[in-house]
C-alpha cells in the first residue's frame, strides 16, 4: 500500500494510551516513583519508518495513572480527562521528546508534527469538551514541545491553532 499511496506521514493515534505502556508510577516505601517506557512507541514508530512513512506525533489520551478522571473513550479505554497534575504530564512530554530525539535523531523528529490531543472540541475525546481546561493543557505542552527544541512543529500537520477573540489560542483541528 505504501508503494502505491505514497503516505507522507502517519497519525500516532493513542500514543500516551496506556495499552502503550510508557507511563507507570509505583509505591515504594510510601513514595510514588514513576517510570518512562518507551519500547512499544519504539516499536510502532521503527515500523513507520523502515516504510518511509513519517510520524505526526499525537499527545493525546491521559495515561490513567495521571489522569484526574476516568471518563473513557472506545472499547480500549483511551482515558479523556485532563491531568491530575499538570507538571507530571509536562514531564511525560518532555522526556518522550528527549527520548525521541536521542533515538531518531533532531534532524528526523523536526519533521514530525506534533498536535497536542484529538479533537477537544468533542466531549467524547475531551471531558466535557472543556475549552478553558484544553487551553491549559495545550499551552503547558507546547511550551514542554518548545523547551525540548524550538524547532519543534506544535500544533497540528496543516498549522498551528489560530487565535481566537480575546487573544486566546484556539485547539487544533
Amino acid at each position: 500500500m505504501q508503494r502505491e499511496i505514497g503516505f507522507a506521514h502517519i497519525r500516532g493515534h493513542r500514543l500516551l494510551s496506556d495499552d502503550m505502556g510508557m507511563y507507570r508510577t509505583e509505591e515504594v516505601a510510601g513514595r510514588t516513583h514513576r517510570r518512562y517506557n518507551f519500547s512499544y512507541v519504539d516499536q510502532v514508530h521503527d515500523a513507520f519508518l523502515s516504510l518511509s512513512i513519517r510520524l505526526f506525533v499525537e499527545l493525546g489520551f491521559m495515561p490513567s495513572q495521571l489522569a484526574s478522571g476516568s471518563q473513557t473513550a472506545f472499547w480500549w479505554h483511551g482515558n479523556v480527562t485532563p491531568p491530575a497534575d499538570m507538571c507530571e504530564w509536562v514531564d511525560l512530554v518532555r522526556a518522550l521528546l528527549r527520548h525521541l530525539i536521542h533515538r531518531y535523531c533532531i534532524e528526523e523528529v523536526r519533521r514530525w508534527p506534533i498536535e497536542v490531543w484529538n479533537e477537544p472540541n468533542l466531549d467524547i475525546f475531551w471531558e466535557h469538551a472543556d475549552q478553558d481546561a484544553y487551553f491549559r493543557l495545550y499551552e503547558a505542552t507546547a511550551r514542554a514541545v518548545k523547551e525540548v527544541d524550538a524547532s519543534l512543529q506544535v500544533g497540528g500537520l496543516r498549522s498551528p491553532p489560530a487565535p481566537t477573540s480575546g487573544g486566546r489560542r484556539s485547539p487544533t483541528s
